[in-house]
């Protein structure tokens, strides 16, 4: 491993030996990756969450990964960060939802309050959240995350109830 050393390694130059913590999660195709992590975090921070025993491999590479993301984000907003990210998005998300309501009342003031989508009539696939919880590695609770975020069949009565005179 030492003729193809990962990128930590090369940065840092030191030996890249085959207990190498970096070498994983840093592979020497992408030195840019731990160019970012090691300027805003620095390679001493990243080695001690990397060298945690209590962290799975699958927790260190979640950690890598938003490691990574914050990395990129500081660099192009260094005051906000992903909370800058996450406020920007949140104003995206408020304006579809103010989109969505005027849709709607346009639809109602052309057509009749019959004719209006409900957010629940649109299909969601069986095993969308099965999927998103299997990627996070935790298989036991994906059935309760499907049956929790199942709508109740009493809100949907509520709606149609409301919306009929």
């Amino acid at each position: 491993m030492a003729s193809n050393p990962c990128s930590a390694c090369k940065v840092l130059k030191s030996v890249c030996t085959g207990e190498c913590v970096f070498a994983p999660y840093f592979p020497s195709t992408e030195p840019e990756k731990f160019d970012r992590v090691h300027r805003i975090f620095g390679a001493e921070n990243v080695y001690k969450i990397l060298s945690n025993e209590a962290f799975s491999p699958l927790q260190r590479e979640y950690a890598v990964k938003a490691l990574s993301y914050e990395a990129e984000a500081r660099i192009q907003d260094p005051v906000t960060g992903c909370v800058g990210m996450s406020l920007a998005y949140e104003k995206i998300l408020n304006n579809l939802k103010e989109q969505i309501v005027s849709a709607k009342n346009e639809i109602v003031a052309t057509m009749g309050s019959d004719k209006v989508p409900e957010y629940n009539d649109i299909p969601m696939p069986d095993d969308f959240l099965m999927t998103q919880n299997q990627q996070m590695g935790d298989n036991h609770r994906a059935d309760e995350a499907s049956t929790s975020a199942t709508p109740p069949a009493s809100s949907g009565g509520t709606n149609d109830t409301q919306q009929t005179p």
